[in-house]
């Protein structure tokens, strides 16, 4: 390929209206797609999505039209500067549309770089009507064309002088603007896909414990709006209970204490401790609620939601959920779930409970997403004595179907998850200060997508999985998965990135074989669409003042 020197701008200015039809923009002053828009670029002559060759992350590879099958390679973000002129990152491999080897020469093969902000990777998105748009290079003047007017699978994408055909129209089919992080959604992915809560039914805003409790009884749609924070602490009660910190440790003073029940303090010295009741009797949710704070800071303290009997379509959503007997094992869980479906638990921020962050079992939880939420795992009383909180995630639903994905795990030291039955997607999860044991598994399959785990003290992101029931790629291993995840998921696999240097990231077959033969676990992990690790730093999670 010519190596060419960046043009000066005379001589741009010259090529651009020399190589342009009479009309075409100047300047990336027409109409675009909004900035911050994530979507598939599909080309109007085919009808395939411009993707990266192979999946491949490497800067180099070259751009082609391929079957759009929802792969993060063939999503691309638009990031306009000033004067509109738009860099296109893929979203799996991050890295930019570039004009390769700042070529002027028609028919070069475009490839994907490192983003740099030189004009070979700024681009004109000019709207030619009907939801179509050229893509032309700042750089040389030449649109991005399909090579041939082909529209054959794997045909490659090139740069060529702007003739208006369909080959060098393109559009944009998820084209709405994304402000700040990406994973704010209003609607329910993953294996929680249809959960509606409590659309078109009443909307109460409530403020107090017994509004609360009122609204989210009965099974008819209601959407409860949380005004601040409702406190349900301060009616309080003594009972027998003992020392559960390993050891007998003590962390400034305060030790981790468990209730006398179920033989737990069989062998130890026991001693009258005195917490809230309200921890201890959890509040009823019925069907078809959606439960959801008003801004960045509403939500309750002192008492979790409880989901079971076979209720079903519900959501919680941009909620604080705290200072549940923190310290106190039986004292209390935040959400628990025992024989429901459809189940949304999204945006929560979740901190100083007594027992499980989140829970599920004996009856099924099927259908359940739990997404974008801040599990704080920060406590005076670690289990082992270093401030982090042990009773993270408990999944022993019978025939349980999870999505646990875009969610922050902080200063944690053990469930992170505990999972035993069904199945388990868990994806772009951002696992920050955590200690000692990560997922353990039994008797479960699980697919593991692009989780981040940071570098902990002593912290296996693995701790146990039973044999044959973990899928769970990295960058090393993400060749020989990606035949499965192409097979069966109908797009590439994400690698997880683990800081730890662990090794357990197993890549059975047998998961994929059972995902594969079973239409509804396919249909759930198929209905979220993993990223690259690189961006999970930049996720909002936990409640947002933008959710409503």
């Amino acid at each position: 390929m010519q190596q060419i020197k960046t043009l000066s701008s005379p001589l741009a200015g010259l090529l651009f209206v020399t190589l342009l039809p009479l009309g075409f923009p100047l300047s990336a002053t027409a109409a675009t797609v909004p900035n911050g828009t994530i979507s598939p670029i599909m080309d109007v002559n085919s009808g395939l999505c411009l993707g990266v060759s192979g999946f491949s992350n490497s800067a180099g590879a070259q751009l082609q039209i391929q079957n759009c099958n929802g792969s993060d390679y063939q999503k691309w973000q638009v990031s306009l500067d000033a004067g509109n002129w738009a860099t296109i990152k893929n979203r799996g491999s991050g890295q930019c549309i570039d004009v390769t080897n700042k070529s002027a020469e028609p028919s070069t093969n475009l490839q994907q770089w490192q983003c740099n902000g030189d004009e070979n990777q700024a681009w004109n998105i000019s709207d030619q009507g009907n939801g179509q748009y050229a893509i032309i290079s700042k750089y040389n003047g030449l649109a991005i064309d399909v090579y041939g007017a082909r529209k054959a699978n794997g045909s490659p994408v090139v740069q060529y002088t702007w003739t208006g055909a369909d080959n060098q129209r393109w559009k944009f089919p998820s084209s709405s603007s994304s402000s700040g992080s990406t994973n704010t959604t209003n609607t329910p992915f993953g294996f929680a896909t249809g959960t509606t809560g409590g659309a078109g039914g009443q909307v109460v805003t409530v403020s107090t414990p017994s509004q609360l409790e009122n609204a989210i009884r009965g099974n008819q749609a209601r959407i409860i709006r949380v005004n601040g924070i409702i406190d349900f602490r301060g009616n309080r009660t003594t009972t027998a209970a003992c020392t559960y910190s390993e050891n007998n440790c003590r962390y400034n003073g305060k030790q981790e204490k468990i209730l006398d029940r179920l033989g737990y303090c069989d062998g130890r010295s026991t001693y009258n401790i005195t917490y809230d009741t309200a921890g201890t009797e959890p509040m009823r949710v019925g069907s078809n609620k959606t439960i959801i704070g008003i801004g960045a800071r509403s939500g309750i303290k002192g008492k979790g939601f409880y989901i079971r009997d076979g209720v079903s379509n519900i959501i919680i959503r941009n909620l604080s959920i705290t200072d549940i007997n923190d310290g106190i094992v039986w004292g209390g869980d935040a959400i628990s779930i025992d024989n429901a479906s459809r189940i949304w638990i999204d945006h929560n921020y979740i901190a100083r409970i007594g027992r499980q962050m989140l829970v599920t079992g004996w009856g099924t939880a099927k259908q359940v997403t739990i997404s974008n939420n801040y599990l704080d795992g920060t406590t005076d009383y670690g289990h082992y004595c270093n401030a982090k909180h042990y009773w993270t995630m408990l999944f022993l639903g019978e025939n349980q179907t999870i999505t646990v994905a875009n969610n922050r795990i902080k200063n944690t030291s053990g469930r992170s998850p505990k999972v035993d039955g069904g199945m388990m997607h868990m994806v772009n999860n951002y696992f920050d200060g955590n200690y000692g044991g990560g997922l353990q598994g039994d008797a479960t399959y699980i697919i593991m997508e692009g989780n981040y785990y940071t570098r902990g003290n002593n912290f296996s992101p693995i701790s146990s999985v039973k044999s044959g029931t973990l899928f769970a790629p990295l960058s090393s291993t993400l060749g020989q998965s990606n035949s499965s995840c192409l097979s069966v998921l109908g797009r590439a696999c994400v690698e997880n990135y683990d800081e730890n240097g662990q090794r357990n990231f197993a890549l059975s077959g047998n998961v994929m074989n059972a995902v594969n033969a079973n239409s509804s676990w396919r249909a759930g992990v198929r209905a979220t669409q993993p990223v690259s690790t690189a961006t999970l730093r930049s996720f909002n999670f936990g409640p947002q003042g933008n959710i409503n």
